[in-house]
């Protein structure tokens, strides 16, 4: 706990440092931390006003907490080969923790969540696919300026980096999920 709180107020005050502090760290914890209070975040975004049992709850998240450590495998890889094609020599394994430290961005979900729930009257699920894109752009820029500080990479390089991450690994899942749902609709 005390290195995730050394590299949050390193990084406030020096984001280069923060980042290649993260990266030197290279710490599969703190990842995984990140990738949890990802998971997390979007349990809870999609079922705050469901009243499910703390079971449902806590296979949701296992699974959730699963398919976003898949997501950042992948995406790291995928990233990684993009980045090795440019001449660019990168970590997959520093990807991979860039990627989690990013999950706790996404806990921004649940502030939204609990104010949807507050204002549920107002309708504010409409408003839930802005906070989507809110919170995926704000990732992106996180990732994107990572990896600018971390190995010197142009901004539209290494926009092309993570997209080349994220764009398979969004329609991959995208399928798995379609296919998920169609199973559960059958089996139930």
């Amino acid at each position: 706990m005390t290195h995730l709180l050394q590299t949050y107020f390193t990084y406030m005050k020096d984001p280069a440092e923060g980042v290649r502090r993260l990266l030197v760290r290279r710490s599969f914890r703190q990842a995984c931390l990140g990738y949890l209070v990802a998971a997390l975040s979007w349990v809870l975004f999609f079922n705050i006003g469901d009243q499910l049992s703390v079971m449902a709850v806590f296979f949701k998240l296992f699974f959730v907490f699963l398919a976003e450590i898949t997501a950042g495998y992948f995406i790291a890889a995928l990233c990684g080969l993009f980045l090795d094609l440019r001449r660019v020599k990168v970590s997959a394994a520093q990807l991979f923790v860039l990627i989690g430290s990013a999950g706790f961005m996404k806990a921004i979900l649940i502030a939204f969540a609990l104010i949807s729930a507050a204002f549920a009257p107002l309708h504010l699920g409409v408003l839930a696919p802005l906070a989507l894109l809110f919170v995926f752009v704000l990732q992106l820029v996180y990732l994107v300026m990572g990896l600018r500080y971390a190995w010197n990479v142009g901004t539209a390089e290494a926009l092309g980096g993570w997209l080349f991450g994220f764009i398979p690994v969004l329609a991959l899942f995208g399928l798995v999920g379609i296919f998920f749902i169609w199973f559960l609709v059958l089996l139930f």
